[in-house]
């Protein structure tokens, strides 16, 4: 009975089993479709890309399909198949189809990381969830899901060999732009069949499943590079290759390119398509069924690029003994005639953004999406490109911002506030001496802020970012839509200094602290910092609609086919990750790419830029007058209306830029070369230029033309021109001519410069006086800030009208006369000499005392009168630089070969017309006097120092630094 009894319990304990057993098989694969007998079904509905009009740009036909071509193992690579493996599952070919070691491994590192970094899918089990479960089940992070996958890959392991399974893999999977199977996706971008790849190819598209919007390299190239050196390096770690041979590969340089089909603005659509993908997820995007509105205008779109195409053709050289209007549109130049055979200009790209919301209404990211040529599949609109001038605005915002100055215990600058646009020597990390140079090969002196940014000075620009700080431009530009630090390598520092006040005291994010800003140099001002054309007119934009932040936008809504809304995929929503060494963290958008985003949901944007800062640039980038110096009148930065503009030129010719914008529209310009061949002479203001304001002017034409809004906040002064200090009145000259009992010429001719106004006296003590200054001009200011100093600069000097010599105390009355004379401060003589501009001989300390200067040596809170008023060193030397390195030539002869040795005296100095001695190695060698306190020393190898030395009328001596040097044999 007992073992009757025991045999009823095991039976019923078997049944129980059995009966669980297919309770839990219907629950966990029911509905799972035979491998035997299906590989998943296809077709979906299409997906409709309009603009914000409804007009057809694009129609994805059967995203599943379209451009879905099946190809056997042996027409794909070897170099792909590894490539493949080695990212995704590198033990394919010792597995069933469930991998346990690399469950494993991905349950231990993401405990570790206690965040999810690596996955457990094999690429069987990949395989599996993307031909049979449903789009919802495949976006589920369930164990039912893992179960049921599994059980997929087990079958299809049983029903396929390894090679059939690979190869259906290779052939169903989706790498982005619009390309299902790797055929299809060698085609789209690179223009040839998946047999033609080489080893570079096929890494960079093996990379891409991961996150096919993300690695776009048409899109992302930087990010699809990195992405590119991961499967490289895993290949390596696969032994599928070498680490030189991985090497090799990495630094191929590759042309993308698309096959040609129907589609209207294929950059922007290509660019709608991957933020699609992002804010819906891959797998929704490719069930079809969509209808994307944009806010492109088809119509600006098509003036963007009608543009492009024709001033591209008239800055290329003519064929020899072409005609350059031949063909040409009424008579239109279509080539340049002038200019050299060896130039090239093939490429160029447009952004348009409505400044106010960001909603992008122009995208034109190449001259030909289809011309493998020039590579014109690469969007150039966000593709990363040195600036040149154009990031100069950033700059003078920081430096202008009241509240930042504050944090950073200085004075803000004003458009009036003066600079030394002088030859000037950089100090650099690696103790080389950096001196920057103007467009023209020329310096000018004195200038405003106003002339500067108007006329793209560099110098004070680089003195303007000395000033604030790299750091603080940095910051700037992270504001407006910039990121640095996640586009070029820097990371936020960590600490108390994180923590900083922002300093334009807004409610924004906290002022970025960068881990060694200076390594980007000053010469960030200058362009030396890569930004996308993109994210540069977006910036632009935050100075046009008064200091928001813009984020661009591309995405109007999504519906259905039927209208119905389609909703996003959850934020933060983690991405299934397989058993490849993906980059911790690379699930989410990389390289400071463009972030997926549809239009805005009402929220109110950052502030970017103070109001009152926003408006200031914007005066001075409308400026004309202002800019008449550097670019004369009639320039293409007139476009008929108020307009603010801005150009940029790298040095070597591989990048110009026109940015600018009205209150209604903001729009940027890139001119140059995919392969970044330089372009021989061509400008911002003659290549990008003329297309920024074609495309300005037709698509303006119906718009009415608005002033910009001035913020409240502002004052206007009357200030000198040339010092950006008060002119002050007739009075101040004549209560000092007063005093020496000459009589005070006229307005008019104590502006002539000539000898006028006779004295009442046989003879006088004579001194010069301080006269109101020539020129003026009305300038705007942020209240406090505006300028209490009076200009001392402008001297009538009393002279004798007989000789054109200084006058003396024995003068008679009736030839002393009196000039006006321009004085400048020591850093300045050798720019008057050079110019022409002459200097008051033999003047006493006395006399040039308050020459420039404010009362107390300052404005209100601090605020510098001009630069004109800062104490310069009591004697320096002008040359040579410091650290500099020289080689001799042995084609010359030696004694050719001399150093020019410059001493420039202080102002206490040249007011006593002391001599100046020069130390060569601590043992002096010359002894100079004005003007130009110049000795040349003849190169000798080694290394050698020079200082310069002098005496004030007391006796005491006065020295400069010691400047280094080396000579090179």
């Amino acid at each position: 009975m007992i073992h009757l009894s025991l045999r009823r319990v095991l039976l019923i304990a078997v049944l129980i089993l059995v009966a669980a057993g297919i309770v839990a098989y219907r629950l966990l694969f029911a509905g799972l479709p035979d491998p035997e007998r299906s590989l998943g079904s296809s077709g979906a509905q299409s997906i409709l890309i309009t603009d914000r009009n409804g007009r057809l740009l694009y129609e994805v036909i059967d995203p599943n399909g379209s451009k879905q071509v099946p190809v056997p193992l042996s027409d794909i690579p070897l170099a792909c198949r590894q490539a493949t493996l080695a990212t995704e599952d590198s033990r394919f070919y010792l597995h069933p189809g469930v991998d346990p070691l690399a469950m494993l491994r991905a349950v231990w590192l993401n405990w570790r990381e206690g965040r999810t970094v690596s996955g457990g899918s094999t690429l069987t089990q990949q395989l599996a969830r993307n031909l049979f479960l449903s789009q919802q089940e495949r976006n589920e992070r369930s164990l039912r899901r893992k179960l049921r996958e599994a059980w997929l890959a087990w079958r299809l392991e049983r029903t396929y060999s390894k090679d059939q399974i690979l190869t259906l893999y290779l052939n169903t999977t989706y790498y982005g732009h619009f390309a299902v199977g790797i055929e299809a996706a060698a085609q789209a971008y690179f223009g040839m069949h998946a047999r033609e790849l080489d080893l570079a190819q096929c890494a960079l598209l093996a990379g891409l499943p991961q996150f096919p919007s993300g690695y776009n390299p048409i899109e992302n190239p930087q990010a699809a590079g990195r992405r590119q050196e991961v499967v490289l390096d895993l290949m390596v770690k696969d032994h599928a290759l070498s680490a030189e041979q991985a090497a090799d590969a990495h630094k191929e340089s590759m042309a993308f390119v698309s096959t040609p089909f129907p589609i209207q603005a294929p950059h922007f659509v290509m660019w709608v398509q991957g933020q699609v993908e992002q804010m819906l997820g891959a797998e929704r995007w490719r069930a079809g069924g969509l209808r994307v509105i944009t806010t492109l205008d088809l119509d600006w779109q098509h003036q963007a690029e009608a543009t492009v195409n024709r001033r591209l053709a008239q800055l290329r050289p003519c064929p020899s003994g072409g005609d350059p209007r031949a063909a040409g549109p009424a008579g239109g130049a279509q080539c340049d005639p002038s200019a050299s055979p060896a130039r090239r200009v093939d490429d160029a790209a447009v952004v348009a953004l409505d400044p106010q919301t960001g909603a992008v209404r122009a995208m034109v990211g190449s001259a030909d999406y289809f011309d493998r040529a020039i590579s014109g599949a690469v969007n150039a609109a966000l593709s990363l490109r040195q600036p040149g001038s154009a990031i100069k605005p950033l700059t003078y915002a920081a430096a202008l911002d009241p509240a930042r100055a504050a944090a950073a215990g200085h004075a803000p600058w004003t458009p009036a506030t003066l600079v030394a646009d002088v030859r000037t020597v950089f100090p650099t990390q690696e103790g080389k001496p950096y001196v920057p140079q103007d467009y023209d090969l020329r310096f000018h002196g004195p200038v405003t802020v106003r002339a500067a940014l108007a006329n793209s000075y560099n110098v004070p620009a680089v003195k303007a970012l000395q000033y604030i700080g790299v750091e603080a431009l940095i910051d700037q530009a992270a504001r407006q839509g910039i990121n640095w630090v996640a586009d070029l390598g820097f990371r936020p520092a960590y600490g108390a200094a994180a923590s900083a006040p922002d300093p334009t005291g807004g409610a924004g994010q906290p002022w970025i602290q960068v881990e060694n800003p200076q390594s980007f140099g000053l010469a960030l001002t200058l362009g030396g910092g890569e930004v996308r054309l993109l994210d540069l007119t977006a910036a632009y934009a935050a100075f046009a609609n008064g200091g928001r932040r813009v984020t661009p936008y591309a995405i109007e809504r999504i519906e259905t086919l039927a209208g119905d809304p389609v909703p996003a995929a959850p934020a933060g929503e983690p991405v299934e990750e397989t058993t490849g060494s993906r980059p911790a963290g690379s699930g989410g958008q990389e390289g400071g790419a463009t972030p997926a985003r549809a239009a805005p949901a009402g929220a109110t944007p950052a502030r970017a830029v103070d109001p009152r800062v926003a408006y200031l640039i914007t005066d001075m980038l409308s400026d004309g007058d202002a800019r008449l110096p550097a670019f004369g009148p009639g320039n293409v930065l007139d476009i008929g209306r108020p307009a603010a503009a801005k150009t940029g030129t790298t040095t070597d010719w591989r990048d110009n830029w026109t940015l600018g914008y009205t209150p209604d529209l903001a729009a940027g310009v890139w001119v140059g070369n995919a392969d970044n061949t330089p372009m021989l002479d061509i400008s911002g203001i003659s290549g990008a230029g003329p297309i920024w304001h074609d495309f300005m002017v037709n698509v303006l034409r119906n718009v009415p033309a608005r002033q910009f809004a001035r913020p409240d906040g502002l004052v206007q002064v009357e200030v000198c021109a040339d010092s950006g200090l008060l002119p002050g009145v007739e009075r101040d000259w004549a209560s000092r001519a007063a005093k020496s009992g000459a009589g005070a010429p006229s307005g008019a001719a104590a502006r002539s410069g000539g000898a006028s106004a006779t004295a009442t006296a046989a003879t006088r003590t004579v001194s010069p006086a301080a006269a109101p200054c020539p020129a003026r001009r009305p300038e705007w200011f942020i209240a406090g800030t505006e300028p209490q100093a009076v200009d001392r600069a402008h001297l009538q000097v009393p002279i004798d009208v007989r000789t054109g010599q200084p006058a003396s105390e024995v003068t008679p009355a009736d030839a002393l006369g009196y000039q006006m004379v321009w004085a400048l401060p020591a850093e300045y003589q050798a720019w008057a000499r050079e110019n022409g501009i002459a200097q008051p001989a033999g003047l006493a300390t006395a006399d040039l005392a308050d020459v420039g200067t404010a009362p107390g040596g300052s404005g209100p809170a601090g605020q510098p009168a001009g630069l004109l008023s800062r104490a310069p060193a009591p004697l320096a030397l002008a040359s040579p630089d410091p650290n500099r390195s020289y080689k001799l030539d042995p084609g010359l002869p030696a004694e050719a070969q001399k150093l020019p040795v410059t001493a420039m005296p202080g102002r206490e100095l040249l007011g006593e017309g002391s001599a100046i001695t020069l130390l060569l190695d601590g043992s002096p060698f010359a002894t100079v006097a004005g003007p130009d306190y110049t000795a040349w020393w003849q190169l000798a190898t080694g290394e050698h120092t020079f200082q310069a030395a002098g005496r004030r009328a007391d006796g005491t001596q006065v020295a400069s630094p010691v400047v280094s040097i080396y000579v090179e044999p």
